[in-house]
């Protein structure tokens, strides 16, 4: 048996199926996932994220990007990306995952072009020129 699963580190699912029956964490090596190219980035699953894995293991991961219309106000989509960026204990409380969530990281792999108020905000935090 197997399962493909695209989210956050650790899980509900899998944790829980790692507790109940041995599982093997397969690993995507990183450069077959330079050769599939984007989006897809080569990441680690630490060791320990699940029951049984005593062993870190690369993988491959897609971003996870906040996308709007265009026809969003500056002013509102400048205020989303702040309220999201200064409040991320919250979101950490809600989901272990956003842990990995850093700003100065956010941009990298940008599918689309930036919101001018998601911009502006990035500027004024000195994370684009």
């Amino acid at each position: 048996d197997a399962t493909l699963q695209s989210a956050g580190l650790g899980v509900a699912s899998i944790r829980d199926l790692a507790t109940s029956v041995p599982i093997n964490v397969v690993a995507v090596p990183a450069e077959d996932v330079a050769k599939i190219g984007a989006p897809y980035l080569s990441v680690v699953i630490p060791k320990g994220t699940y029951e049984g894995q005593a062993e870190d293991v690369p993988t491959a991961a897609v971003g996870n990007f906040l996308i709007t219309r265009a026809d969003v106000s500056d002013e509102t989509a400048y205020q989303m990306t702040k309220l999201l960026f200064e409040h991320l204990d919250q979101l950490t409380a809600a989901h272990a995952a956003a842990k990995a969530i850093d700003p100065a990281k956010a941009l990298d792999g940008m599918p689309v072009a930036l919101h001018p108020g998601a911009e502006r905000y990035y500027k004024e935090k000195g994370l684009l020129k």
